[in-house]
């Protein structure tokens, strides 16, 4: 019997919650009534968008318009493995990568395996997604730089353009003629010049411009761009005032890549300090350093030893890591 009431219970609450969920009416629940003021509501803003059409068409105030030309680069920020391989300039899928690191890990690792004990083993394992990082990382702060070098010179040769009375797109191209033939930032606009000449759409055009650049300002000068094209306005104004937000973020980043630099010198000279004495060491009085290697005991020490510099190494490395 009370099985069977718990089986009623049980089949009466899948029957609520499906015609929850379908949106069927219950009883006591009151679907119908919420469904009938829906359709009310629908019938009413019909009505009024009916009444809008025949009469005056209502004006849009400022902040609506503004909201209409704000262009959105559909984009997430979030940083992913395939971003990082664009940015780079590489042109290969993800998976490539990966399996470069996994084929490298495996191998360093049965190598390591032969001789040496657990931790640097596990060290061996992360040795691909490790490097490959490193050189990752490396390609992509490379390409920066190469970016940032000309950007804010060539943001103040476009105001100063601008100033003259010149349109956007003639002080595009005098702009990035001045710089070096070389220059990525001169590529970029040559780039966004020649999509437009072959008829692509000046959102579109303006929109890719340095897509693979991993530059924070980047988007703050399209959408300066595309709104000026837009909704009109001052735009020499808008760019020298980006043009000095560049160079501060340039200084401040320059100035914290210097003060962490010494920190990173610091371990590479306490490692040479040590190699140094212990290649005196094994100079001036072999069997000291070779026996100690041969020792079982002392191997691991010796493997403690090579265990610990690298964990430093790497912990100030993260520890120093200046993010853009």
């Amino acid at each position: 019997m009370a099985l069977a009431i718990i089986g009623l219970i049980v089949f009466a609450f899948i029957i609520i919650v499906a015609a929850v969920l379908l949106d069927l009416p219950v009883p006591g629940m009151g679907g119908g009534s919420s469904n009938l003021q829906s359709n009310i509501r629908n019938i009413v803003a019909t009505q009024r968008e009916a009444q809008d059409g025949l009469g005056q068409p209502k004006k849009k105030d400022a902040s609506a318009l503004a909201a209409e030309a704000r262009v959105e680069r559909k984009t997430s920020s979030k940083l992913t493995l395939e971003k990082r391989i664009k940015y780079a300039g590489w042109d290969f899928p993800p998976f490539v990568l990966v399996a470069c690191e996994i084929s490298f890990s495996i191998v360093f690792f049965l190598l390591v395996r032969l001789k040496f004990f657990v931790p640097l083993q596990i060290l061996a394992l992360a040795s691909g997604p490790m490097l490959g990082g490193w050189v990752l990382n490396s390609t992509v702060d490379r390409r920066f730089k190469a970016f940032d070098s000309d950007f804010p010179n060539f943001l103040m040769s476009l105001v100063g353009l601008l100033k003259t009375g010149m349109n956007p797109t003639n002080a595009l191209k005098s702009a990035a003629m001045g710089l070096d033939e070389g220059s990525s930032v001169r590529v970029e606009v040559e780039l966004m010049l020649e999509r437009m000449r072959l008829g692509l759409s000046e959102d579109q055009s303006i929109g890719s411009f340095a897509e693979d650049v991993f530059h924070p300002d980047v988007e703050l000068f399209v959408q300066a761009l595309l709104l000026s094209k837009r909704v009109g306005g001052n735009l020499s104004d808008t760019l020298e005032r980006l043009a000095g937000q560049v160079r501060k973020r340039q200084y401040f980043r320059q100035s914290a890549q210097a003060a962490v630099s010494m920190q990173r010198m610091s371990i590479w000279v306490i490692i040479f300090v040590l190699v140094g004495v212990e290649g005196y060491m094994l100079v001036m009085t072999p069997d000291l350093v070779l026996d100690g290697i041969r020792d079982p005991f002392g191997f691991q020490v010796w493997q403690l030893g090579v265990f610990v510099i690298l964990i430093g190494m790497i912990w100030i490395r993260q520890i120093t890591k200046i993010k853009v």
